[in-house]
């Protein structure tokens, strides 16, 4: 606001008053039965503020439409959508009502002006006249004297201007030419009313004719001037053209449910759309709703600038409705780079799968910007026939959920909602949610599990492992554990954690037992492994834990190592000239995996645990079970011990044994358990 206007008060009290709007708002929305009467109210409370700027009401009511779907207070309200819309509606009115009142109450101002000037005439004639002719002359209100009859007597420019007659002069002869001819008969009737003795004057918006034809939109005011025995003389009537304020309402009322930049409808508008079309009065039998999300859209903005992502997105939307031409659809523009369509289905509906190939074929097409031909496709995610049921944000949320496994398998794909898959995405999502709360409650604890020489059955170490004591799920294991870290940005402090805490445990045992200690195992993520300070912090746990070098395993996941940063690669070699002993796990499922182990200094490798659970489906004959037949001799080859996890079964142990494995890990040879638990493995 401060940019576009100057309120006379301090910035406290303006946010007070502000703060009490909004909280005001909330309450409208809230309240049952819903009715957005009382937001007119509260907008015109703000002109009393002095926000009498039309840019504040369209910058506030943007703002507003941005940040008010998002308060918690508003979670679980019915319809908040739509709500909001015509709580947006109703301050637009508002704001024209209170900017009429603050006008009208000048135009009294100068009506009482005009009425004193006439009952002083006689004292002071030359004087009083010279102040009505400027008043009445320079007003930018429309002014009108007339008789009793309705005949003009006199007119100011401004009611000229208004009603469009050349030289600055009403040409009319009587009042009620210029009134629009739907709206005479009712105001011949209103300022008859006037003559009685208690009336008061009215104003209301009403419509003139203008000398060509067309009509002006104006507050119409009119009151009558009396003599000083009370007996009525004279009507004044003051016109105040609001065209561009009516203009502006619709204006406003429109960028509450539509993009600026492309036109299209906004999520709120189409989150209400998909609410009434699910199961509101406008209910439609069958619908299709497209979420797309576009592939690289970054790189354009980021390699040719904003103004040719605008100009893309706006293609878009221009394809878009291109595509649904013909059929009774609703396209919006979420946010950014993310589009929806609800379309309702009719028996010559193309089938979602040759819409999804059209849209993507169309957005294919290039669009010269600057002598840059662009283009784009979309990721698409397909929801066909919805149950009725259904809420608009669940819905979305799973399109969101299917968008964002889409996107993994790369671009331009489109898939219809699987509804087991995304149960068990948003229970994911669900737990990574959760995740930063059960962190700071100390939810989070280490267990230790054995690896085994299959050479003299010995504990060559103890894997360090993480588990969560989930409040309403249980014990959620290791890999589970990692499986929801990937998606929160705890991986780099809880790798950390997990790091100094076994470390320290490592040290425990270390003071209570002589000798014949394992070594210490802890698989890094792909985040801490590529980690810039990964070295310092290592050296400075095992300083604090008073352990050397060589009582510590770090694992690296081979994905790490085939990144083209080279951070993880740079951790491995100076770990390796520290002295700790590097293992590559996730072995046996990237193209790079000898890469690697030919190329970087690993003192093991260990088998994926994908590859274990294949080669235990799978027959001798298969060609993948030859092939890691084959691959653990030739590691072994290169001077490089081979360790196997996850192995549940005297078959499997039997199976690795015979293919060269060196150490194995698994229930089968010892489960993992807390330090009291699995102390008794490694102690005589």
């Amino acid at each position: 606001m401060a940019r576009v206007i100057y309120i006379a008060r301090s910035r406290d009290e303006i946010e007070r008053a502000l703060s009490g709007a909004l909280e005001s708002l909330i309450v409208v929305v809230r309240a049952e039965p819903f009715t957005a009467e009382p937001a007119a109210a509260i907008a015109e409370g703000l002109v009393e503020l002095g926000v009498t700027s039309s840019e504040c009401v369209e910058g506030s009511v943007n703002v507003l439409g941005e940040g008010m779907p998002h308060l918690s207070e508003l979670n679980g309200v019915d319809k908040a959508t739509d709500k909001l819309v015509h709580v947006f509606g109703a301050m637009a009115r508002g704001f024209s009502e209170g900017m009429r009142r603050r006008l009208f109450d000048e135009q009294e101002g100068l009506t009482r002006a005009l009425i004193r000037a006439r009952e002083n005439a006689e004292r002071a004639l030359s004087d009083s006249e010279a102040k009505f002719e400027e008043i009445f002359s320079t007003s930018s209100v429309g002014m009108a004297i007339s008789d009793l009859d309705g005949g003009l007597i006199r007119s100011n420019r401004a009611l000229a201007e208004i009603l469009a007659h050349r030289r600055g002069k009403v040409s009319a002869l009587r009042l009620e030419e210029i009134f629009h001819p739907d709206d005479a008969d009712y105001l011949r009737l209103r300022y008859q009313v006037l003559l009685d003795e208690d009336s008061l004057p009215f104003r209301e918006r009403r419509r003139l004719l203008r000398a060509d034809g067309e009509e002006a939109l104006v507050f119409l005011s009119a009151s009558v001037l009396r003599a000083p025995d009370g007996t009525p003389t004279y009507y004044v009537t003051s016109a105040e053209d609001v065209s561009d304020k009516h203009f502006l309402e619709g204006q406003l009322q429109f960028q509450a449910i539509h993009d600026v930049l492309t036109g299209l409808v906004n999520r709120h508008r189409f989150m209400g759309r998909l609410e009434e079309t699910l199961g509101g009065k406008n209910k439609v039998e069958e619908i299709t709703v497209f979420h797309l999300d576009l592939d690289g859209f970054r790189a354009i903005n980021n390699g040719l600038g904003r103004d040719a992502g605008d100009r893309l997105l706006q293609t878009v939307a221009t394809r878009l409705r291109e595509v649904f031409e013909g059929e009774t659809a609703t396209i919006a523009r979420f946010d950014g780079d993310e589009f929806g369509v609800l379309l309702e289905n009719s028996p010559t509906t193309p089938s979602p799968a040759s819409l999804a190939v059209r849209i993507n074929d169309e957005l294919a097409e290039p669009v010269y910007i600057d002598d840059e031909g662009i283009a784009t496709t979309a990721t698409i995610a397909v929801v066909h026939k919805p149950k009725p049921d259904t809420s608009p944000a669940e819905l979305l949320r799973a399109t969101d959920t299917t968008l964002q496994r889409l996107k993994q398998t790369g671009r331009r794909q489109w898939g219809t909602v699987d509804v087991e898959q995304n149960e068990q995405d948003r229970s994911r999502f669900a737990l990574a949610g959760s995740m930063p709360g059960a962190w700071e409650n100390g939810d989070f604890g280490i267990e230790y599990q054995p690896l085994v020489s299959l050479k003299d059955k010995s504990i060559v170490a103890m894997q360090a492992l993480l588990g969560w004591d989930h409040t309403e799920q249980g014990r959620l294991d290791h890999e589970r554990c990692l499986e929801v870290l990937a998606e929160t940005g705890l991986s780099l402090p809880i790798g950390r954690w997990m790091l100094n805490q076994s470390c320290h445990q490592l040290r425990s045992w270390t003071d209570r037992f002589n000798g014949g200690l394992p070594k210490l195992y802890v698989e890094l993520t792909k985040e801490l492994a590529g980690d810039p300070d990964l070295v310092s912090a290592v050296q400075a746990v095992l300083t604090d834990a008073c352990l050397s070098p060589d009582q510590l395993r770090l694992g690296m996941p081979v994905q790490a190592l085939c990144m083209t940063d080279g951070l993880a690669e740079d951790n491995l070699e100076v770990l390796k000239d520290l002295g700790i002993g590097v293992v590559l796990y996730a072995f046996g499922t990237t193209r790079g995996d000898l890469a690697c182990l030919e190329d970087l200094p690993v003192s093991a490798v260990k088998m994926s645990g994908l590859v274990v659970s294949r080669v235990d489906r799978q027959g001798e004959e298969s060609l993948f079970v030859k092939s890691i037949r084959q691959l653990v001799p030739l590691v072994r080859e290169s001077g490089t011990p081979v360790i196997v996890g996850d192995i549940e079964t005297e078959a499997q142990l039997d199976w690795w044994r015979d293919a060269g494995a060196d150490t194995v890990q698994g229930d089968f040879v010892g489960t993992a358990g807390s330090p009291q638990d699995t102390e008794h493995l490694f102690v005589a």
